[in-house]
């Protein structure tokens, strides 16, 4: 079964982040690298939602990495066919910001 993706407002939000980074200290080819991972991912996601880690107490949110740099955030709604993008997140930050995701 196929699920569909539904972008949440911070997800959106620290993707336009991520890629004003690249743009600052990255190349164009980068930046649609980084794109295309992104999109490559999402496409998995959506017929494979478990590839990503189960993170903290909540069973039905997970993180992917999608470059060394940048894991996303999503959480699984099976009861109505959906993954959440919660949250691209800056591997470089401190990792306990991710608990207010995780639980």
């Amino acid at each position: 079964m196929i699920l569909t993706v539904l972008w949440t407002r911070e997800a959106s939000d620290t993707f336009d982040d991520r890629i004003a980074y690249l743009q600052k200290h990255f190349s164009q080819r980068e930046i649609n690298n980084f794109k295309a991972r992104v999109e490559a991912y999402l496409d998995t996601l959506s017929q494979k939602p478990f590839i990503g880690k189960q993170t903290g107490k909540n069973k039905n949110v997970h993180i992917g990495l999608i470059i060394p740099p940048v894991s996303l955030v999503y959480r699984i709604k099976e009861s109505n066919h959906t993954i959440e993008l919660i949250s691209f997140f800056d591997n470089r930050q401190d990792p306990k910001k991710l608990k207010k995701y995780t639980g």
